[in-house]
């Protein structure tokens, strides 16, 4: 096939394909999943391709997703209902990757795949992260931050001491105004302001500082247990 040269994943085709036949039938039946990033490449354009069979939804179209799939009782509805509805107007692009870091032990770079969900955005993986992206710069900053983060400051050369510093200070900027970008395009998706963004961080914020002290409790709890292990006081 002229241009089909595909990623091989270090398996022999039949291996290759049991997987990603497995991979698709979990990403259509629970929305997202955690992967690493070459198979979430080749995962995305499978999940497309059922989910435009999905829309179509002839009888030959539902005898290629039976034939491809596993549990076709429970993935043919969805395709060819839940996401048919969902995706009337969109012509394609139903998956969104997101790279998520790499993996402790052999650091294989790590992402999480999830089909769209434009009526209900917040519910999306990436509203999430973006959101707890916020949450850890707020935290660290110990200001309101969205403002912040959709307008960073630029970089101006006469205010570092050399050259090599102006650089990085230049990659720094160009990784904000990304970050930027995506919020913004998140807040347009979404239909918040930058009232509203600031309102779910500063919840998500609250809901960390909260985590922190408990850790911070069981450290204290470990120390007196240690110390005096047969007064122990109860805590909550």
């Amino acid at each position: 096939m002229h241009g089909g040269v595909r990623r091989k994943l270090n398996m022999d085709s039949a291996l290759r394909r049991q997987v990603l036949r497995n991979l698709t039938t979990d990403l259509i039946k629970h929305g997202r999943l955690e992967t690493t990033m070459p198979r979430a490449k080749e995962l995305r354009r499978l999940a497309d391709k059922m989910i435009t069979l999905g829309k179509r939804g002839t009888e030959h179209d539902r005898h290629q997703i039976e034939a491809y799939l596993y549990q076709p009782k429970a993935v043919v509805p969805l395709l060819m209902d839940t996401y048919a509805k969902r995706f009337a107007d969109r012509p394609g692009g139903f998956t969104r990757v997101i790279s998520i870091g790499n993996r402790k032990g052999d650091h294989a770079p790590m992402a999480v795949i999830e089909i769209l969900n434009p009526d209900e955005p917040q519910k999306e993986v990436s509203f999430s992260y973006l959101i707890r992206s916020l949450a850890t710069m707020q935290l660290k900053e110990e200001t309101k931050i969205v403002d912040k983060a959709l307008k960073p400051a630029k970089a101006e050369e006469g205010t570092y001491a050399g050259k090599r510093e102006f650089k990085k200070a230049l990659g720094e900027q160009a990784s904000k105004e990304r970050f930027a970008r995506k919020l913004e395009k998140m807040m347009r998706n979404a239909k918040l302001t930058s009232e509203q963004v600031q309102e779910y961080v500063d919840a998500d914020v609250a809901h960390a500082r909260k985590l922190m002290e408990r850790q911070a409790d069981k450290k204290i709890h470990r120390l007196v247990k240690e110390k005096w292990p047969e007064n122990t006081p109860a805590m909550e």
